[in-house]
C-alpha cells in the first residue's frame, strides 16, 4: 500500500526583532528570515478529498508562534528556535518532522555576509 506524507511550510518570513548578543543588537534589532518545513502522515485514507482546515497543519498557526518568539529580547537563535520548535510540538503533536531555519541577516562581523544560521530538525519517535 503507497503512503502520502504531507509537507507544509512557510519560507523566509521576515522579521525586524530585538535578538543579538550584542546590548545594540538587541536595541537596534537585526533582521531574520524565518523558514519552517514541517510533514506528517496523514492517518486516515480519505484526507485528501476534504476541505477542512482541521484536518492539516495551519500555516498561520506556525506564523503567530513564530512572530510571539521574534517579539521578544533574546541573546541567542538558538533561544528562539527552541522556543519556536517546542510550540510547534506541543500544537501539533502528531507531526513526524520539523526542521525550523532562522537566518540573520548582515550579522555584526568584520566581513562581508550574507547571513549567519541556525538549523533545529525533530524526528519524531517512531511508533
Amino acid at each position: 500500500m503507497s503512503v502520502i506524507k504531507r509537507k507544509i511550510a512557510l519560507e523566509e518570513v521576515k522579521f525586524n526583532a530585538p535578538i543579538g548578543f550584542f546590548e545594540e543588537e538587541r536595541i537596534l534589532k537585526n533582521n531574520f528570515l524565518f523558514s519552517a518545513y514541517v510533514s506528517y502522515t496523514p492517518n486516515h485514507l480519505r484526507v485528501q478529498d476534504t476541505d477542512d482546515l482541521e484536518h492539516t497543519v495551519d500555516y498561520s498557526k506556525i506564523y503567530d508562534i513564530a512572530k510571539h518568539h521574534f517579539s521578544k529580547e533574546a541573546k541567542l537563535l538558538e533561544h528562539v528556535a527552541h522556543g519556536i520548535l517546542n510550540d510547534i510540538v506541543a500544537t501539533y503533536p502528531f507531526l513526524e518532522h520539523i526542521n525550523i531555519q532562522i537566518k540573520k541577516l548582515n550579522p555584526p562581523i568584520q566581513a562581508e555576509i550574507k547571513n549567519s544560521l541556525v538549523e533545529l530538525i525533530y524526528q519524531a519517535d517512531a511508533v
